[in-house]
């Protein structure tokens, strides 16, 4: 009995301030919770989606962002992800290749808006009065 008040309830997340995913006792810290909860009632679900539904889906989302990072992992240079390796993995995929395609070119137009707004403004170098 004085097991179940040491452990947090089964609706309150932990926060233990580890970047990992495990957290123990067979639970999972929540990262995309949020954000699932808001794409789900984008694409038509209720405003509040069951939490069984979006621990599912997370874990899906998990399980594929793991896999896409091991297959990565594995081609290219050992040990590191690259952007080459993403696109080459998702290149026969027409969906998720034209997403990622666009989002590097928005990604790139983003650079080169940031750069461009923090150069200085040449002033004349000489004032002329009327």
């Amino acid at each position: 009995m004085a097991d179940e008040e040491d452990e947090p309830g089964f609706d309150e997340e932990l926060d233990d301030g580890t970047s990992g995913v495990d957290v123990g006792h067979g639970r999972r810290k929540r990262l995309f919770s949020k954000e699932l909860r808001c794409m789900m009632y984008g694409f038509g679900d209720d405003q509040n989606p069951y939490t069984e539904s979006v621990d599912i889906l997370e874990d899906l989302v998990i399980e594929f962002i793991t896999e896409m990072t091991h297959k990565a992992m594995s081609i290219g240079r050992q040990g590191r992800v690259q952007v080459e390796d993403i696109v080459f993995l998702i290149r026969k995929d027409p969906r998720k290749f034209a997403r990622v395609k666009d989002l590097l070119t928005m990604n790139e137009e983003l650079k080169r808006a940031r750069k461009a707004s923090t150069k200085p403004i040449m002033a004349p170098k000489r004032l002329i009065f009327l």
